[in-house]
């Protein structure tokens, strides 16, 4: 009765629009215990699971485990069976099924077809999701040794030289704009993300005052008069361009469906200034409001040892999108390619139960060891992140990862083994958001005319910025392990 109920449900669904439900965190302890949860969204009344080990599902079939979750605790809605006996190489065919209230109606939503491969064993606690360490081969550790100083020295390093255990190695509290510290780009967005974004150096986009940093996206028509964005005549940044030179970075002719970027934004960087390895970052900042706005409170690599763009790895310290139904979602973690699972596999996730993580200030936190990444919101740990058997590049083809061999010499943590730099920034668009199946965002990833349709569509995401569309930075703190 039920799989008919669900998929009545199914054919209902089509004329009140989509909601898509989230991918499943599966965890498998040792030497028994299963657990699957989704985190908690507004709107989400129920969720149920259903699965067998090493037996594909006939269609919607109740399955071995078969349990409505009624609640959620703890920001999660969670299935644990702690009798369930699994080792590794096993697999676990599921499907899970939602019920969510769109403010209206209260329909049925299934994810079919999952499949999940137990690759290691969790150790059995209380802790909440995705905080219990795999076993995973590690790094190898470095020795202690003493500095001149007397003082221990630390696994990290400050451009490329060994610090003190526990030494503060990085603060900023933006009582002026430090030119020996920060880089401001000024340069046409590309690649890896393609936001639709003009970054430039001061006013209305860039501003130090108040000991804070605040940076605004601005319509690029606001800044430089109505119809910019199709001017028929070539637009070259140079000399003050910090892209590569005479590449679109740097110069760009509109023409066609072609036009330059809808939006002017700001980013800097501590590039060729200031970076280290290993350590602890902390950000206090307000995340920017407004639909496609998003903040860049990032790690790059310093020299794209092992390749461009992500294949030198990156690791966001913080990132939210800032649309109404995608705010209260906040992510942070590594990310290993641009397809949608390289930007996803290494991700951790906290949603908050009621307002947005735009409301007000925060301390987001990354913890950089050389076999583990911790995430962090206000002190309190989100996720943990460890490198898989083999090192990442033992996932390059499920991730559909390319130029990733390099990887093979690092360590098993790499590409996160070498120098990176901080950066602070305002993103717009882009590929930073997957596509939907509904129509609310105006552009598809790989669509040469997305950024025109982004334009066309003004009148809509305009209507959501307001003077919170900005993201505000209250200091940049980091520490030796």
């Amino acid at each position: 009765m039920k799989v008919l109920v669900v998929f009545i449900f199914c054919l209902v669904r089509s004329t009140f629009g989509q909601f898509e439900v989230p991918d499943a965190l599966v965890e498998v302890f040792r030497p028994r215990g299963l657990r699957v949860s989704i985190p908690d969204q507004e709107g989400i009344k129920l969720f149920a699971f259903h699965g067998k080990i090493n037996e594909e599902m006939n269609g919607r079939e109740g399955g071995t485990f078969s349990r409505d979750i009624p609640k959620a605790k703890n920001g999660r809605w969670t299935f644990y069976d702690a009798n369930a006996r699994l080792k590794e190489g096993d697999i676990l065919y599921y499907w899970t099924y939602v019920d969510y209230f769109d403010g209206k109606n209260k329909l049925g939503y299934p994810n079919d077809d999952q499949k999940f491969v137990v690759k290691q064993l969790l150790d059995k606690d209380g802790a909440a999701p995705s905080v219990t360490p795999p076993t995973v081969t590690k790094a190898p550790p470095q020795e202690h040794t003493t500095l001149e100083s007397g003082c221990k020295a630390s696994v990290t390093t400050k451009v490329n030289e060994r610090v003190c255990a526990g030494e503060q190695i990085f603060h900023e509290d933006f009582t002026t704009f430090e030119t020996n510290i920060w880089r401001p780009e000024v340069k046409f967005a590309d690649k890896p993300d393609y936001e639709f974004v003009f970054y430039r150096a001061g006013p209305p986009n860039l501003q130090v005052k108040h000991h804070r940093l605040t940076i605004r996206p601005v319509p690029s028509d606001a800044v430089f008069g109505e119809g910019f964005v199709s001017r028929r005549e070539k637009v070259n940044l140079a000399p003050a361009c910090t892209g590569v030179p005479g590449s679109i970075e740097c110069v760009q002719t509109p023409g066609a469906f072609l036009i330059l970027p809808p939006v002017t934004s700001a980013q800097i960087s501590t590039k060729g200034k200031w970076s280290f390895k290993y350590g602890k970052v902390e950000i206090r900042a307000k995340l920017p409001k407004g639909d496609w706005i998003y903040p860049e409170l990032y790690l790059n690599p310093v020299n794209e040892e092992y390749g461009p763009g992500y294949a030198s790895g990156q690791i966001r310290i913080a990132f939210s999108g800032g649309n109404e139904d995608l705010c209260r979602d906040l992510r942070g973690g590594c990310i290993l390619g641009s397809s949608p699972a390289a930007r996803n596999y290494a991700v951790k996730n906290i949603v908050k139960n009621s307002g947005s993580w735009s409301d007000d200030f925060h301390k987001f936190i990354v913890i950089w060891k050389p076999d583990q990444i911790t995430m962090m919101v206000d002190d309190q740990v989100y996720g943990n992140i460890y490198p898989p058997e083999g090192g990442f590049v033992s996932e390059a083809y499920n991730l559909d990862l390319v130029n990733v061999e390099r990887w093979r010499g690092g360590t098993s943590f790499a590409p996160f083994d070498k120098e990176m730099y901080l950066v602070l920034g305002v993103g717009v668009g882009g590929h930073c958001f997957e596509d939907r199946s509904d129509a609310t965002k105006p552009w598809t990833n790989n669509d040469p005319k997305s950024q025109k349709k982004f334009y066309q569509a003004a009148a809509q995401w305009g209507a959501t910025w307001s003077n919170a569309s900005r993201l505000e930075v209250d200091y940049v703190k980091a520490w030796a392990l």
